[in-house]
């Protein structure tokens, strides 16, 4: 019974490590039509430095402005319109630590959810992609949207 327990908190204290590591955008719900705040959360948990960031953003979202980080450059990725479609953020992420980069985004007017995808690259030469199915193990996070309250 003791080792049984053990094992059981021993895997749960790994499982929430790995539940954490991840990229995430907050907030996790919002409106259609909304502008919005949103924030993407870095973390390193690796043994080596992050140095990028490649994101991808949701299909009709517009992301029109955003937070700079001093010692972070930001490039934009545009399509055929001039529209932002995604940005990668240079820089340098230590062991053990998070960065939190904001931007402001309108949402779309219709639709379920805003999926976003990132690349996290890392010192020595490895990446991880945020780019799966939720419950995957490196799974692309998402934003619920939901109708926008009727106007008064």
């Amino acid at each position: 019974m003791r080792c049984a327990l053990i094992r059981f908190f021993l895997l749960s204290s790994i499982l929430t490590s790995l539940a954490f590591g991840h990229i995430r955008i907050y907030p996790t719900d919002s409106t259609h039509g909304a502008r919005e705040k949103y924030t993407m959360r870095v973390p390193n948990e690796k043994q080596v430095a992050t140095i990028r960031v490649e994101g991808e953003f949701p299909q009709g979202l517009n992301v029109y402005d955003f937070e700079f980080k001093p010692g972070w450059k930001l490039d934009f990725k545009k399509d055929a319109k001039g529209n932002i479609t995604g940005a990668t953020w240079t820089g340098k992420i230590m062991p053990y630590e998070f960065v939190e980069f904001g931007m402001l985004g309108l949402n779309p007017k219709e639709g379920a959810e805003l999926v976003w995808k990132f690349v996290q690259f890392f010192e020595d030469g490895s990446k991880e992609e945020f780019t799966g199915p939720v419950g995957s193990r490196l799974p692309s996070p998402v934003t619920a949207l939901k109708p926008a309250p009727p106007a008064k």
